[in-house]
């Protein structure tokens, strides 16, 4: 029987080393943030619109609010990528918005969640703050093993059970997959999709992502057996189907969303050598396609059709949500700090912009 790693950082190690000494062939396309913001869209999608400016105002007033506080060195610039066709802030910046509990929001986790219980959740530092604010935020345990139409049935479950007051509006949060989940919710369950005001997707796979079209889901069973401590769930085994791009495009060409659902997208890419070891060596194998991806899912890749644009994080996909390096990583303990600093203010900043966005169309 081959040993199993202990944890997900010792295997990238060895993965990274492979990659460095044995070599892979160079990016057809340079890394280039001056591009405008793109999605990867059917024909026929709706289109999305663009808030990134109005997002920038947000998390860079948080920042700058609680830089002292937190220690903080970073700019919101190297934490919100700029694309050439982002708009320019305004003279008069309109302020931070206020916040609002009457938000009930459920956060739905990405694939395998389930198996690393203490990073899988994403953003519980920063849930439990705005918990003390009044908000009711609570966690939808899905299937990490699972496919998307068994997840949407139990995300379905946990809508059912909200009891939701007159003034209290209910909020999806999906991260990676967990955005994926959510949508196929919406489509399978139409009467309790109704109960939704809106869907933000962080780093969702919204299409999907090449990785399991291109490596065989044989080869990813075995890679993700040999990092799990065998706490997953079997579920349905379904997972790799649902972040095919070829099968999650396919359905998602084919399924329109609810229109009465308001959509947000937050994307993510990164520079290889500002990665987590266990993000370069997926990395690598995207930058193939394109050198903007997050070491799991491409920038074009990130967006729901007909959703607001709130930017793009300069994070990998896992230290924009969960905290990995956090758990594992060696790696300097000031910039694992930061990292966790910065995701909460993210947080915060989402649900402030929701806040602001969904009180202004009432």
């Amino acid at each position: 029987m081959l040993k199993r790693f202990p944890n997900p950082y010792q295997f990238s190690c060895l993965a990274v080393f492979i990659l460095l000494f044995c070599g892979c062939p160079p990016a057809l396309i340079p890394f280039d943030e001056k591009v405008p913001a793109q999605a990867l869209s059917y024909i026929g999608a709706p289109p999305v619109s663009d808030a990134r400016m109005r997002f920038r105002e947000i998390f860079c007033e948080l920042l700058d609010d609680n830089r002292q506080r937190l220690g903080l060195k970073i700019g919101c610039g190297d934490y919100l990528w700029r694309l050439n066709d982002e708009p320019q802030a305004a003279a008069r910046q309109k302020g931070l918005p206020d916040h609002d509990p009457g938000l009930y929001i459920l956060i739905v986790p990405g694939a395998f969640s389930d198996c690393f219980e203490d990073i899988g959740k994403p953003y519980q530092e920063a849930a439990q703050r705005l918990r003390q604010m009044g908000y009711q935020i609570n966690n939808v345990d899905v299937s990490g093993l699972s496919s998307s139409p068994k997840n949407a049935e139990i995300i379905a479950g946990a809508v059912a059970k909200q009891n939701l007051g007159p003034s209290q509006r209910l909020v999806l949060l999906g991260y990676s997959k967990g955005t994926t989940d959510i949508l196929h919710f919406l489509v399978t369950y139409p009467e309790l999709a109704h109960r939704v005001t809106a869907v933000l997707s962080v780093a969702g796979a919204v299409n999907g992502t090449p990785l399991t079209d291109r490596y065989s889901e044989a080869k990813y069973d075995n890679w993700f057996a040999r990092l799990s401590p065998g706490k997953c769930r079997p579920g349905d085994g379904g997972v790799f189907d649902s972040l095919s791009r070829v099968e999650q495009f396919q359905w998602l060409a084919t399924h329109p969303l609810p229109e009465h659902v308001r959509y947000f997208s937050l994307a993510t890419f990164a520079r290889y050598e500002d990665m987590q070891l266990h993000q370069r060596i997926t990395y690598k194998f995207l930058e193939k396609i394109h050198p903007l991806n997050d070491g799991q899912l491409l920038f074009v890749d990130q967006l729901i059709p007909g959703s607001t644009l709130l930017g793009y994080v300069n994070a990998d996909h896992w230290t924009v949500a969960v905290p990995v390096e956090e758990k594992f990583s060696d790696r300097d303990p000031a910039l694992r700090a930061e990292n966790r600093k910065l995701r909460d203010l993210l947080f915060e900043a989402l649900i402030l912009f929701l806040a602001e966005s969904l009180n202004s169309s009432l």
